[in-house]
């Protein structure tokens, strides 16, 4: 029942503000939309095409934690100073751990046949690729880690340009609006 009320009184946040001020409203909307499809573009950017050369752990090619986070902040920095009255907008993201490398591993079953009956002995190897004189395990994903927080500072932010912003910023970074903070700047 709870869930339904939290519906509901969203539905008449966002109708208010399109009553109120339909450029905030739109602004907002397309703060939303631009911040799915950038959330989606840094995410998906560290995929490799087929004919792309592997990477390895060590490799000079591998993003960081402070790299990705810092081009989230980024990301939301510009599409927030993009609204309507907001300005000096700085924004600050907490994420929860390293990246996961996962990597390519082949699998042997050897069976024996005793007196006992059969065995069977399952083993993974890690692939590694070799160039010149240096092995690398041949990266099949790389998972980045999850945003816990986001604090963000900005002039100019009303009551209902803050509600829009943090829902936003929750749905593109799938992360509860409890964990999004907003602050005035004096």
């Amino acid at each position: 029942m709870k869930k339904f009320n939290f519906v509901q009184n969203l539905k008449s946040n966002i109708l208010s503000l399109y009553n109120k001020n339909r450029k905030v409203f739109l602004a907002c909307v397309a703060l939303s939309i631009i911040l799915i499809i950038l959330v989606f573009s840094v995410m998906f950017s560290g995929q490799k095409n087929k004919n792309d050369k592997s990477k390895s752990a060590s490799g000079s090619n591998t993003v960081s934690v402070s790299e990705y986070a810092q081009g989230i902040e980024n990301k939301l920095k510009t599409m927030i100073g993009k609204l309507e009255s907001v300005q000096d907008v700085s924004v600050f993201v907490m994420v929860d751990s390293t990246p996961k490398i996962e990597y390519l591993t082949e699998t042997k079953t050897e069976t024996k046949t005793s007196e006992n009956g059969t065995n069977s002995t399952i083993s993974e190897t890690v692939v590694f690729e070799k160039n010149g004189s240096i092995s690398t395990p041949v990266v099949v994903t790389t998972i980045m880690p999850k945003v816990t927080g986001v604090l963000i500072v900005a002039k100019g932010i009303d009551a209902m340009t803050k509600i829009s912003i943090i829902n936003s910023v929750s749905i593109v970074l799938n992360i509860d609006a409890s964990c999004i903070s907003i602050l005035q700047e004096r």
